[in-house]
Parts: structure tokens; C-alpha cells; sequence
């Protein structure tokens, strides 16, 4: 079999009015999108003004979180900057003194003997420099980390607080994706801000150093820095647009590599013979990064040419404005041979400045985005006041509730009516999408009901302290989760803050999970294959993991089974609910289904459509009154009969 040879050309797509290049792998796939890193083409399209307008704000973000994680340790980094400035100054006095020193008349030994002084400041204060350097260095080592703990804590304590619908709103999700990102970086926000800082001050001191030495000389720093810093912004704008180019090529090509090393690729790449046809697209993007790359480097070339002239131009007119006022007699030599010094010293790292300043401004990004989560988290919480929760409730009541989500136009529940009394099994059922779930979240407190509203024992949830409410609730979903932690701690996952061994051991017996028993280390085994230990179960027996979780919610008085069996067949799900109703007998369980059989053991049902109850009754009643209830129950039992039949 021969691989299709790939062609470089493309064929042209309208999107939105634009030309849209066809890729014959990925189509008209645009650029790569990450939601999470939505600043990451920020400083490919922000002049060198919003630059300078924003740079301040987010240097004292950073110096803000700096400050709360250390004061301490924030307090050093200031004074090693700050006195590494300071030394820097009597570094190039000192200079100036060694040079007036060796320059002025007389025999040599006395010209030596009379620099030494000097020589003795300049030494005292490069030594200095290199430990308030160290000092500093050291400092950053253990508070960079400290800042990041600090951020990612405030940001995982504030987020995990918040109203659980605020995770159905996609900017609110967005914008927690991107202050991850921040908090993950925001160390190295303050690393930038550290070095950018003391740039400055270099800077500063430099320019410090100039005007001690005469005033006029104050022209010279402008007259270099300003061409070099354009000049470096530049290059590192190109570097940067570039870059933003072969993202998506970067991000095919890893996606690629992928493919032709993966175990999950493996046999279609040697059956079908993909292997030589993925391969031959990837050489095809390879070639296509090295032709970007050829044009970067004939654009910085041409860049660093003119910043090369630029630069030079400003260096021989500064040489030449020191001249003048030499030969004038405006200032001495020795002042010349520092100026001289201090320029090419304080202007050696500009290019390293200009690249702090965009990281930091980029960075900075980021770490605004941390901020509004956290300001957007703290409106968004779950308050704390109301009424406490003593005991279970006898009595949950809905009131003519109705829930619209938030950017939809149609109403998710309308005028629902719903009374539950302690030790109870109510079921919610109806088609996709006829509330039923959303009904379940509401009755428990985990949503506020849009109209109407909902009592436990008479108290209306908005009045009562929600926080106390779901200590007596316990959830067991369709989509339940599969926690990478021992299969112990998975069960105790729902109420973690008991640990007792014998009800573990009596929730893995009642949910039928002895495999538990036959595991490596039994409850302590890792259940997942990231790690050597690990083990992966299948998905039955994470069925019955899932089981005695919810038999370990004992503790729980309200218990919400929402489809928790939807991957078992009939009888299995028909078998497990009856095992979760022996498991849950004194509790009040609210449960979830599509499979009508199920709930016949349910003292209550409720079914819903549209957002509304239509039918309500037991199992008994919905089945005399022979209606949709009962329609749907008869078809549903006629496919198992002819399911069985044919098997």
C-alpha cells in the first residue's frame, strides 16, 4: 500500500469573510485556541504605549502578592536592589576617582599611591554589588515559591466556595482557566519585576552617576538608551510574531509525533500503512516552521542592521559630544573616561530590560486575570449566614418553582410542585432534558430557584445557611467521579471526615465490591495506572466502587442517585437499585432514571416533561391511570422481553 503524497498547496475557504486555508489533515482549522492562555498573542499586537500605560498596574500587582506572601522576604529584595543601585553610584564615583587620580600630574608612584583610595571604594563596592546580589538571589529562591503557593491557595479556596452555577457560565470557566495560569506564573511575574527593577535603578544610577559628574552630561543617556531599547523591542516583537505563526504548525506537529509513537495509533499505522503517510505531513510542517524561520532570520538581520547603525550612530555622537566638551574644557578627562565606563555599563543589559518588561507585561496579564477570579469568586460564594441545619429534614417542600439558566430563553423548570417527607424514595422521571436533574440540584440547595422556591421544614433555602444543608446531602451521579486516590479513599471521598474501618468494609460488602479485598494492598491501593503501584479497574467494578460510596452516605440523610447505573443493562440497574435501597432503607433518597422498571420501588414518582410535572402518583396509580407513564413503561418493557428473547 502507498501513503497519499501530501501537497503544500492549499485551497482557499471563506470564514467570516476572510480567506481560510485548507489543510488536507486539518482542514480549515484556524488557529490553535486555548482558552485558558487567551493573552497568549497579547504582545504581538500592543504598541510600545499600552505597554508603558499598563507596566506600572501590574508591577504593583505583583509587588502586592509579593508583599502578602513575605514581607519579609519582599522587604530584602527591595533593599538588594535598592543598594545594589546605591553601590553601583559609589562603583562609578570611584572610578571617576581612580582616573583623576592616574591623570592628574606628577611622578607615577604618587599618582598610584594617591588612586588607591579609590581603588580600595571601587573594590569595597563591587564586592558589594555581587552580595546584595547573592542576598537577593537567595531571597527569590524560597519567596518565588512562596507567591505561587499563595496564589494558587487563594484561587483553589475562593473558587471551591462559589455557586455551583456559576461553572455553567463559559466566561466565569474561562476566567478561572486563565487565573490558573497566573497563579502558576505569577513567581515568575515577580522574578521578571525583580529583574526589571533592578535594571532600572542601573539605569538610574547611571544616569545618578552622569549628572554628579556635570549636567549636560544627562543628554548622553537618552541619546543611547532610547535607539537600543526601540531597537531591542523591536527584535523581540519579531521573535514574538513569529512565534505566534508557527503556534499552530508547533501545536500539528507535536500532535503528529504523537500519533507515530502512541500505543493507542499503533495498529490502524501498520495495518493501513498511516505510519508513512502521517509521516510525510509532518516532514511537510516541518518544512513549513523552517521557512518561517529562514524569514525571521532575514527580518532580524535586517533589523539588527539598522539597530546596529542606529545604536552606532548614537554611540559616535555621544563619543563626539564628550569630545567637544572636553576640548572646551567643560568637564575634565577623568570625567570623560566615566561617563564613558558608566554608559557602556549601564546600557550592557538593555536588551535583557526590554525583554523583562514584555514577559512581565505579558505575565502581568495573567496575573490581573488571577486577580478579577478572585474578586469574581468572592461575589459569586455560597454565603455563609442563615439559618443552621441541626437535624434532617422532615419535610423538603418545592413551591411553584421555576429555574431559567442563565443566557437561555427557555425555562428549564415552570411551575413545579414537589413534597417529600423524611425516609422517602422519590423518583424524577422523564425525557432528556425535562428537568429533571436541575429539579434534584434544587431541592438539595446546590441552585437557587429563579421563581417560587423551596423549604426544608418550612425555612426557605435562600434563609437558610446553604453550607449547613449539604452536610446532609449526599450525591451519587451518572458521571460520578473516578478519583485517582486509593479505592478507601474513594469511598470515604463523600464523607471524608469519617474514617471508620467498619463502615468502609461494610459499604464494600453491601455494594458487592470484594474485588477490593483481592486488590495488591486491598483499600489502600492506588487506583490509577499513572504510578507503578497503581491498578485500573474496570468499568464494573468502578460500578461498584461508585456503590458503596453511596452506601458509605449513611451519614447522609438526603441521598440524590442521579443515573448512577445508566451504563448497567435493565437487570443489572434494576438489581443495583435494589441493593442501594436496602443499602439506604432509613433515608431519604431522591433518585434519577430513564429506565421505568427501576422505580418500582419508588413510594413517589414525578414525571416530567418540558420542564414540568405531568404525572405524580405511585408506581400503582401513574399505571391505572395508563397515560405516557404508563404507555413508556409498557413500551420499554416489551424491548427487554425481545432483547432477552433474542440473546
Amino acid at each position: 500500500m502507498t501513503a497519499a503524497t501530501p501537497t503544500a498547496a492549499s485551497l482557499p475557504a471563506q470564514t467570516g469573510g476572510q480567506a481560510q486555508e485548507i489543510d488536507e489533515l486539518f482542514g480549515a482549522a484556524g488557529d490553535y485556541s486555548r482558552e485558558w492562555s487567551v493573552h497568549d498573542r497579547a504582545l504581538g499586537t500592543t504598541d510600545l504605549r499600552t505597554i508603558a500605560t499598563r507596566l506600572p498596574r501590574q508591577m504593583w500587582a505583583c509587588l502586592k502578592i509579593s508583599w502578602r506572601a513575605s514581607r519579609r522576604g519582599t522587604l530584602i529584595l527591595a533593599a538588594c536592589e535598592l543598594f545594589g543601585a546605591v553601590f553601583s553610584v559609589f562603583g562609578l564615583l570611584a572610578v571617576n576617582g581612580v582616573l583623576r587620580a592616574l591623570l592628574a600630574g606628577g611622578a607615577t608612584p604618587e599618582r598610584i599611591r594617591s588612586a588607591i583610595p579609590a581603588v580600595i571604594l571601587a573594590g569595597t563596592a563591587a564586592g558589594a554589588n555581587r552580595v546584595a546580589k547573592a542576598v537577593s538571589l537567595g531571597t527569590q529562591t524560597w519567596l518565588e515559591p512562596a507567591v505561587q503557593a499563595l496564589a494558587q491557595d487563594e484561587l483553589f479556596a475562593l473558587t471551591n466556595e462559589v455557586e455551583l452555577l456559576a461553572y455553567e457560565d463559559g466566561e466565569f470557566r474561562t476566567l478561572v482557566d486563565t487565573a490558573q495560569y497566573g497563579a502558576s506564573w505569577v513567581s515568575n511575574a515577580v522574578d521578571r519585576l525583580v529583574d526589571l527593577t533592578g535594571g532600572i535603578l542601573s539605569l538610574v544610577a547611571v544616569g545618578g552617576v552622569l549628572a554628579v559628574l556635570h549636567p549636560i552630561l544627562l543628554v548622553l543617556l537618552p541619546l543611547i538608551v532610547l535607539p537600543s531599547g526601540y531597537a531591542a523591542l523591536k527584535r523581540s516583537q519579531h521573535m514574538y510574531r513569529s512565534r505566534l505563526k508557527t503556534l499552530t504548525l508547533a501545536r500539528q506537529q507535536r500532535q503528529l509525533s504523537w500519533l507515530l509513537t502512541s500505543a493507542d495509533a499503533a495498529e490502524e499505522i501498520r495495518v493501513h500503512d498511516a505510519g508513512s503517510f502521517v509521516l510525510q505531513h509532518y516532514r511537510r510542517l516541518t518544512q513549513r516552521m523552517d521557512i518561517e524561520k529562514r524569514r525571521l532570520g532575514r527580518t532580524q538581520m535586517r533589523s539588527n542592521i539598522a539597530a546596529g547603525a542606529a545604536t552606532g550612530t548614537a554611540t559616535a555622537s555621544a563619543y563626539l559630544l564628550l569630545g567637544l566638551l572636553l576640548a572646551h574644557g567643560t568637564i575634565a578627562l577623568a570625567a570623560v573616561g566615566t561617563a564613558a565606563y558608566a554608559l557602556r555599563t549601564g546600557t550592557s543589559h538593555l536588551s535583557a530590560l526590554v525583554s523583562y518588561m514584555n514577559q512581565l507585561y505579558e505575565l502581568g496579564l495573567y496575573v490581573s486575570d488571577w486577580e478579577r477570579a478572585c474578586v469574581e469568586a468572592r461575589k459569586l460564594a455560597i454565603p455563609h449566614h442563615g439559618a443552621p441545619v441541626t437535624a434532617a429534614p422532615q419535610r423538603i417542600e418545592a413551591v411553584d418553582v421555576a429555574f431559567t439558566y442563565s443566557g437561555s430563553d427557555t425555562p428549564a423548570l415552570s411551575g413545579v410542585n414537589v413534597t417529600i417527607t423524611a425516609g422517602q424514595t422519590i423518583a424524577l422521571v422523564g425525557h432528556n432534558g425535562s428537568g429533571k436533574t436541575t429539579l434534584a440540584r434544587i431541592l438539595a440547595g446546590l441552585y437557587l430557584p429563579t421563581g417560587g422556591h423551596v423549604a426544608w421544614d418550612g425555612i426557605a433555602t435562600t434563609d437558610i445557611n446553604r453550607r449547613g444543608m449539604f452536610s446532609h446531602v449526599g450525591l451519587l451521579s451518572q458521571g460520578f467521579y473516578c478519583w485517582p486516590f486509593t479505592a478507601t479513599a474513594n469511598i470515604r471521598i463523600g464523607r471524608h471526615g469519617s474514617g471508620d474501618p467498619d463502615a468502609v468494609s461494610a459499604a464494600i460488602r453491601d455494594a458487592g465490591a470484594d474485588f477490593v479485598h483481592d486488590l495488591p494492598f486491598g483499600g489502600d491501593t492506588l487506583l490509577c495506572r499513572d504510578y507503578t503501584n497503581g491498578v485500573k479497574p474496570s468499568g464494573g467494578q468502578w460500578q461498584t466502587i461508585a456503590l458503596a460510596r453511596s452506601g458509605y452516605f449513611r451519614d447522609g440523610d438526603v441521598v440524590i442517585l442521579d443515573e448512577p447505573t445508566a451504563a448497567l443493562d435493565p437487570a443489572a440497574e434494576i438489581a443495583a437499585y435494589e441493593k442501594v435501597g436496602t443499602l439506604l432503607a432509613d433515608k431519604t433518597v431522591l433518585f434519577i432514571t430513564h429506565r421505568l422498571a427501576s422505580v418500582r420501588t419508588a413510594d413517589y414518582i414525578y414525571v416530567l416533561d418540558h420542564g414540568r410535572v405531568v404525572e405524580q402518583g405511585s408506581f400503582e396509580q401513574l399505571m391505572a391511570a395508563d397515560a405516557g407513564f404508563a404507555e413508556l413503561f409498557r413500551l420499554q418493557k416489551a424491548q427487554f422481553e425481545l432483547g432477552e428473547q433474542v440473546a
